[in-house]
């Protein structure tokens, strides 16, 4: 997939997916040219994976909002917390 597509596709903005690519956490598979208009291809399943998430509470998936997001929704979140939390005492 081309820069633009993975844009495209997944609905995401451009500079998130710049700031991916330069912080090295979303490597093209191929490089065409040289400089600032480069083409880049990326693999599909890559992207996905950043993309979209399963919660660790339901498993049900999601579209991530950031990277570090691990749950669907607030209730999952406090679900999970209560849960972790009550096992402990």
């Amino acid at each position: 997939m081309s820069f633009s597509q993975v844009c495209e596709t997944f609905g995401l903005r451009r500079s998130r997916v710049r700031r991916w690519v330069l912080a090295g956490i979303l490597k093209p598979v191929i490089r065409h040219g040289r400089g600032r208009s480069r083409a880049m291809l990326f693999n599909r399943g890559e992207v996905s994976e950043l993309v979209y998430g399963y919660c660790e509470a339901c498993g049900g998936g999601y579209k991530r909002s950031t990277l570090k997001q691990r749950f669907c929704s607030p209730a999952c979140r406090k679900r999970y917390h209560y849960r972790t939390r009550s096992r402990s005492k």
